[in-house]
């Protein structure tokens, strides 16, 4: 069933339109996992929070912004984690 607005916007008689209602959809959207990647962080150490939202597929640029540090931070913290993940693997192959 197609969206066509607001009560108010159908007392007024305007209908919006398929791209802002894509927009609107977007951005609803965006809001609802920045809550989502918020809730999932709270209490947890920078290091763990880079590490999940990370992990989550989430770019570095916005988990700079979630987290409240640089995207440089969060690209140096991926690297390494990469490498302790890296090492760990190597260290279960030599062991089995």
């Amino acid at each position: 069933m197609p969206y066509y607005g607001s009560r108010a916007e159908l007392r007024a008689g305007a209908t919006m339109s398929d791209q802002d209602l894509e927009s609107k959809i977007e951005n609803e959207f965006r809001t609802v996992r920045r809550l989502l990647a918020l809730a999932l962080i709270q209490g947890k150490p920078k290091g763990q929070q880079i590490q999940l939202l990370s992990d989550a597929g989430m770019e570095r640029q916005e988990i700079a912004h979630l987290v409240g540090t640089t995207v440089g931070t969060v690209s140096v913290e991926v690297s390494n984690l990469k490498k302790r993940r890296s090492k760990q693997t190597r260290g279960r192959r030599t062991q089995d």
